[in-house]
């Protein structure tokens, strides 16, 4: 598949970023805390460093949102890049492979082009709006599960949760009542790309931030799935809880998680 140059630029800087990952990966001198249990590390902060210089040669005017600093100057463009340069960071710390890059392009209000790289797991997941969505090169599609009882869901708890833990471990309970199993990642991305390629067939999640999900979006879309928040509207990237499924458990999901 040929993309255009934003694309192509996101999966070049996504590239660039995991080259720096790699290069830490069990061997870190020193992790610092955001919060409580809320690590990040030099990692985080080169390979969002490499991200953004990458995408600036090409778009110097566009718009940046990012992790480790999320206040960048603002342009007049209708561009914006959302990115989180180590999706994963409590993975990353421990030495456990399950960790990426999320690289999501938004055009006004709409994401547009997508990159999770998982670099350890040698795992290239690429989207761009009305093309498709592929991993490794090869295109993908959601799951045709459409039974509770035979579906495979993932989600993941939000920093917050020691302090709220109901509504978390409510959602949990329910929904692990009804389906054949459970599975916790600890990447919302990586997530949501394993919903897109069929081998979830739901994820959801609240406390997400815009840089966890903005690539998913796209990824999960161009792969037939729908997204939605709690509420089954359409206040996902900024809106802090999401629901991603293959469509044909969505109706269900949403009932569960308003109960």
């Amino acid at each position: 598949m040929k993309f255009n140059k934003y694309t192509d630029t996101a999966v070049e800087s996504a590239k660039a970023g995991a080259k720096i990952l790699l290069k830490h990966l069990n061997n870190l001198e020193s992790i610092e805390y955001k919060g409580k249990i809320d690590p990040v590390t030099i990692a985080d902060k080169q390979s969002q460093k490499a991200i953004i210089s990458t995408i600036k040669k090409s778009f110097p005017d566009h718009n940046i949102i990012a992790e480790e600093k999320d206040t960048f100057k603002k342009t007049e463009s209708d561009y914006c890049w959302i990115i989180d340069p180590l999706d994963g960071t409590v993975n990353f710390v421990h030495g456990v492979p399950s960790f990426c890059i999320s690289i999501g392009l938004m055009h006004k209000k709409e994401i547009v082009s997508a990159v999770i790289y998982a670099p350890a797991l040698n795992e290239l997941f690429v989207a761009e709006k009305g093309k498709g969505s592929f991993l490794n090169g090869k295109k993908i599609q959601v799951s045709k599960i459409n039974k509770m009882l035979r579906a495979l869901p993932v989600t993941g708890f939000p920093y917050y949760a020691q302090e709220k833990p109901d509504r978390v471990l409510k959602n949990f309970k329910n929904i692990m009542m009804v389906t054949q199993g459970m599975r916790r990642f600890g990447s919302a991305a990586i997530d949501m790309a394993y919903v897109a390629c069929g081998r979830f067939d739901f994820f959801w999640e609240e406390g997400l931030k815009p840089w966890d999900v903005a690539a998913g979006i796209l990824i999960v879309k161009e792969a037939g799935g729908k997204i939605s928040d709690y509420n089954n509207k359409n206040d996902y990237l900024f809106g802090q809880t999401m629901v991603a499924s293959n469509k044909l458990l969505h109706g269900r999901i949403i009932k569960i998680l308003n109960k």
